[in-house]
Parts: C-alpha cells; structure tokens; sequence
C-alpha cells in the first residue's frame, strides 16, 4: 500500500507541475485565455485535497467492495461541497476574477479527477 501511495505521489506531482508549466505558458503567450492570478494557490490546494482523499480511499479499498464504493461516493460528495464552497466565497470577494477563477478552478479540477480515477482503477487491477 505505501508502494502505491508513493508512486501516486510521484505520479501527481508531475501533473501538478505540468499544470503549472501550462498554465504559465498559456499567461505568457496567449492572453486572450481567462487565467486567475491564483491558479498556483488552486493547484496546491486541490493537490493536498486529492492526495488527502486518496489516501482515504486506499484505506477503504481493503473493505469491501460495498463498503469502498460507499466511501468513495461520500468523500466525492464532501469534497464537491467543500470546492463549490470555496468557488462561490472566492466569486462573491472577487468578483472581478470571479470568471476567469471559476474556469481555471474547473480546469483543474477536471485533469485532478481524471487522474484520481484512473489511478484508482490502476490499483483495481
């Protein structure tokens, strides 16, 4: 297990970086794309969060199946509570980039999850 959760570590952080590398790319060179300026503060924090809950889910993957997927079910939904709560205080605050924060936040968002399950299914197997 802690083979693993290292090798996801490692696996992860990769796309973090390469989030980053994108993104910094995509602020230099085309503009017209909506970036916040807080999309390094987004990446550590759904960073943190996913490896937080994979490692939850690796713990609950030794009960049952019935039990896993209950789990896996419940974290999902609190986490998708805790990020539309921070979305809409972000939004509500900054209202100025609240677009461009929303975008990048679902972007991100996105490439996290894809990743988190297709590691979980790598374990599955």
């Amino acid at each position: 297990m802690d083979r693993i959760f290292i090798r996801f570590i490692k696996q992860i952080s990769a796309l973090a970086i390469l989030l980053i590398v994108a993104s910094l790319l995509i602020l230099r060179f085309v503009p017209a794309i909506p970036i916040t300026p807080s999309f390094l503060y987004i990446i550590i924090f759904i960073y943190a969060f996913t490896v937080l809950v994979f490692k939850m889910l690796l713990k609950g993957q030794q009960d049952k199946l019935s039990r896993f997927v209950n789990l896996y079910l419940l974290v999902n939904f609190g986490k998708l509570v805790i990020y539309i709560t921070i979305i809409f205080i972000y939004a509500y605050l900054n209202r100025a980039d609240a677009v461009p924060f929303i975008l990048t936040f679902f972007v991100y968002y996105f490439a996290f999850t894809i990743f988190e399950i297709a590691s979980l299914l790598q374990i599955k197997k």
